[in-house]
């Protein structure tokens, strides 16, 4: 016995309506990929200026300790207030541009440092800044800037003193708050 083929065909592949779904739901999923890659990209950067300024405070505190281990006189310390800070570091870091005078920061890309010679400032120009809240900054490109100051220059110290430990300081030269 033969068994003719069925009058009606059977379907194969997806309908244009399930492919539609299917490409939306990658949209979708790509999206939040997305989403989040940057948040943890932000997180990163955030991590890496950190520690970039933990490291340059690391410096500072081994040429103090060399200072006081050597007896050195107050001179010199003076002359640090307003120094590079990236003179502390055994080497700068990947993305250091090195010292500028009064620099174009439109002109600069993403993700850098620098140290502004006229300004006395280290600079980082921010690349993923969306949860970078800044206080009292007027730069239209979000730059986080730090200076080196000495907290107490010759209070309560006599002329050939060296200054307490913690009186040589990198703070930021305005606030601000990430995430």
């Amino acid at each position: 016995m033969k068994t003719r083929p069925s009058p009606v065909r059977r379907q194969r592949g997806m309908s244009m309506l399930e492919f539609m779904a299917c490409c939306l739901a990658v949209i979708f999923l790509f999206a939040g990929y997305l989403r989040a890659t940057r948040h943890y990209q932000e997180e990163m950067e955030e991590i890496a200026v950190r520690l970039t300024i933990s490291r340059i405070q690391v410096g500072m505190a081994l040429d103090w300790a060399k200072r006081i281990n050597s007896g050195e006189n107050r001179k010199g310390i003076d002359e640090l207030a307003g120094a590079n800070p990236v003179r502390w570091l055994e080497e700068p870091p990947y993305n250091y541009l090195g010292e500028l005078r009064s620099p174009k920061i439109e002109r600069l890309e993403p993700g850098k440092w620098f140290f502004d010679l006229a300004r006395k400032e280290l600079v980082y120009i921010v690349d993923n800044g969306d949860n970078l809240t800044l206080k009292n900054s007027f730069d239209r490109i979000k730059t986080l800037r730090w200076s080196v100051r000495l907290a107490s220059p010759g209070a309560g110290n006599t002329q050939d003193a060296l200054p307490e430990f913690g009186d040589l300081t990198i703070a930021p030269v305005y606030e601000y708050r990430w995430f």
